[in-house]
């Protein structure tokens, strides 16, 4: 099983101070069951608590997740900028979906190489 997130993601995680044990408690309540929303085709929304303030103030996560196989965070924002997923954003995370879900491992393992993906360790680090 990989735990990935996105360059896009990794990027804008590292800009919020979002290490990867607070990404990593959100896998562990997001395979408990512990979610927002299904958004549909392997698309979740998954809120992640913030220092300071909570989830509810927190940021709003939406990732991918294939059983068995990956979960890649995909998509950030944060709550009081963007209350919501635009219908274009949705549309292009439906896209990213699809060529989530036909990726062989061998093409993620490359996508890690080459620094496209970056797992998430369950050590805190960036």
């Amino acid at each position: 099983m990989y735990y990935l997130k996105n360059k896009y993601f990794y990027r804008w995680a590292k800009k919020q101070g979002i290490t990867d044990k607070t990404l990593f408690d959100a896998i562990e309540e997001f395979e408990k069951g512990l979610f927002e929303v299904n958004l549909g085709n392997h698309l979740y929304k998954k809120r992640i608590a913030l220092a300071g303030k909570g989830k509810s103030g927190g940021t709003r996560t939406i990732l991918f997740y294939q059983q068995g196989r990956k979960l890649i965070f995909c998509h950030g924002f944060e709550k009081n900028q963007q209350s919501n997923l635009s219908s274009m954003e949705l549309k292009l995370l439906n896209r990213l979906s699809d060529s989530y879900q036909r990726m062989p491992e061998e093409e993620v393992v490359k996508m890690i190489k080459n620094d496209r993906f970056f797992e998430v360790s369950k050590k805190d680090g960036d």
